[in-house]
């Protein structure tokens, strides 16, 4: 396997990988929304939360995009594929920090497959 082919492989796994942990958590929202209503919650917060919910996953589906334009690129593809495993691994964190240990697993994984193309994509 040549290293073009490592880095479009890689990233099209990853771009799978990302897009369903995003509508995964966004098939959610109608089920913890309600649960935000029901709740004794400040009005302001039971507002905004429909919109921070769906974030995260409008997040996740942008950087598999922006993963999915790499595959169409000639040049600086490492940079942005690097860029964009440091900004799944900061999504770790914070999925670690919030308790979330599968997705942070998963997402984890998908910093490592990023890097992992970045390492091997060629020039």
């Amino acid at each position: 396997m040549s290293k073009n082919s490592i880095t479009k492989t890689s990233t099209i796994v990853d771009c799978v990988l990302l897009s369903g942990m995003a509508l995964f958590h966004g098939s959610g929202i109608i089920y913890v929304t309600e649960l935000v209503q029901q709740s004794n919650a400040k009005p302001f917060i039971k507002e905004i939360f429909p919109v921070l919910f769906v974030h995260p996953s409008i997040h996740l589906l942008g950087l598999a995009a922006l993963g999915i334009l790499t595959l169409f690129m000639k040049y600086e593809i490492g940079k942005i594929l690097l860029f964009i495993s440091i900004l799944v691994f900061i999504n770790a964190v914070l999925a670690f920090f919030l308790n979330a240990t599968i997705p942070g697993i998963l997402l984890i994984l998908s910093a490592f497959i990023f890097g992992l193309a970045a390492s091997k994509s060629a020039k």
